[in-house]
Formats: C-alpha cells, structure tokens, sequence
C-alpha cells in the first residue's frame, strides 16, 4: 500500500581469519559484460516500474503514484533514517522497494528491516528483489504484532509510504495510533508525499510535523516530513 541513522547507529562487527589458499586470477570485465549487466539493471527497473503502474491502474487511491519514488526522493528519506544497535525500521508500503533501498543506503541491514505491504503481488514482489528484508504482507494499523513483540519499542524509524492524505481522519489516526505503539517515547516518524503542505491534519491528530526536504526531481515532485507526538 505505497503512495513507498548507523550508518548513525546500525552496525555489525566484522571478524577476519586467514586461510593459507592461492589467490584466483580473475578476468577484468570486458565491454560485453558492462553493456549486459546495464540490461539486466534497465530490465529490473522497467519490470518494478510496469508492476507499480499495473497495480495503480488496479487501485490508483492507494498507490497515489503511478511510477515508484525517485533516487532524490530515496535519498532524502536515506539521510533521516536513525536506527540504533539495538533497533529496527519499519516501512508501511513497501511497494516495489524503492523507498526499500534507501533504508539499505542508511546502512541499515536488510535483516533489521521490516517492511509492510498490504498488496499481496507487491509483497511477493518485494521479497523476491530483497530477499533478507523482513517483507510481511499485512494491514499497516496491526504493525506491532506484525513486527514481533520483541521489536515493539525498539523502532528507529518508521516510513510512512502509504498516501495519508487520501484517507478519511478516522484512518488517519488508526495508523498513528498503531505508529505510536511500536515508536519508543520522543522518536519521529517519516511521511513522504505529494502534497504542497503538511499530508496529515497535526493538530486534529496530535502531532507536531515539520518538512525535512523537497525534491523537484520526482514525479511528481515529493516532500519528505517527520511528525512527533504533539508536546
């Protein structure tokens, strides 16, 4: 259901032995490998941008877009990813993983990743692309045992990729009921989206949200806020 810090915080600690091998001679890539591994990059790409589209024909309100989010759009949400040693990020709509990326582009492990797709063809998708992200094909608003009870407070950062502004306030405050519950205490959650202003109504939902970057490079152009709970 799209519109879909560490690097500061999520790292892993590498241990290195020495083995007594011969070292392998490698062949340098040739042209033929570079023009093929840029088809196979293109096709990868049109196939994620056919099935975005094919899925907005299918459901255009909850899709809100017709083709995925751009890599300017991916690295503003990037560089607003926190995640500590012991924490998680939770994406609401996976999509076809776009806004995935960008989690990873944080450097944050695929494995600490969970991503929520209510779109049973997009969750397939998903996980086949990234197949060590914790793809779960379920409904936003049930996040905190989507995600296990063990991770429930433990959430850096959640992303909101479902297009807010499109559902009634009832909705609305159903999933920032259910952001809220997985959220330790003070932390943000991200919403990117299309709209001019704020996507969410914050003082009817409690909220205090400000724009943390614009980028006139997507399509349509994107803005990515961080909403708290209201002090």
């Amino acid at each position: 259901m799209p519109m879909g810090g560490a690097r500061r915080g999520c790292s892993a600690t590498l241990g290195y032995c020495h083995l007594n091998v011969s070292p392998r001679k490698t062949s340098p890539m040739t042209d033929t490998d570079t023009v093929e591994s840029a088809k196979a990059k293109s096709a990868s790409e049109t196939s994620a941008t056919w099935l975005f589209f094919k899925r907005w024909l299918a459901d255009p309100i909850s899709m809100a877009s017709i083709i995925p989010s751009s890599p300017a759009l991916r690295r503003i949400v990037s560089k607003n990813i926190v995640c500590g040693a012991d924490e998680v990020v939770v994406e609401f709509g996976g999509g076809t993983g776009a806004i995935t990326r960008a989690i990873l582009e944080a450097g944050v492990p695929a494995h600490k990743i969970y991503s929520i797709e209510i779109d049973k063809e997009l969750a397939e998708y998903l996980q086949g692309v990234f197949p060590d992200v914790n793809v779960v094909h379920g409904d936003a608003r049930q996040c905190d045992r989507l995600i296990g009870e063990t991770n429930v407070g433990r959430v850096g950062t959640l992303v909101v990729g479902i297009p807010m502004v499109l559902l009634p306030l009832k909705l609305q405050q159903e999933i920032v009921d259910a952001i809220f519950r997985v959220l330790p205490d003070g932390r943000r959650f991200l919403q990117y989206t299309y709209c001019a202003t704020s996507p969410l109504p914050i003082r009817k939902l409690g909220l205090d949200g400000r724009r943390l970057g614009f980028t006139p490079l997507n399509f349509p152009p994107a803005s990515v806020w961080g909403y708290s709970r209201a002090t």
